[in-house]
């Protein structure tokens, strides 16, 4: 969940549900006040969750990963695996 989720469920758990004049003090005041409490909401819900990746990787972290896949392929291939049903259908034995 990003912070832009959490300022939506935040306005909503403030009561903000329809259009109406409101001044930018007072809403910056009730987002203050409940802030804490939605950021650990959000950190308990992200603690059960994968964490996604979000930068980009190292060149060298890609090529370094790039030769682990080409020679663990190799290595299955070498102990029969792989097997090529077609030219576009594979199956891989996985342990």
């Amino acid at each position: 969940m990003n912070k832009a989720y959490a300022i939506i469920g935040l306005i909503k758990d403030i009561g903000v549900n329809a259009v109406r004049k409101m001044d930018f003090s007072d809403l910056n005041k009730d987002i203050f006040e409940k802030l804490p409490t939605v950021e650990r909401s959000i950190l308990r819900m992200k603690e059960s969750q994968r964490n996604i990746r979000t930068r980009a990787r190292d060149e060298n972290e890609i090529k370094v990963l790039d030769q682990l896949c080409l020679k663990r392929w190799k290595k299955a291939e070498q102990e029969g695996k792989v097997k090529y049903l077609s030219e576009r259908v594979w199956y891989y034995e996985v342990d």
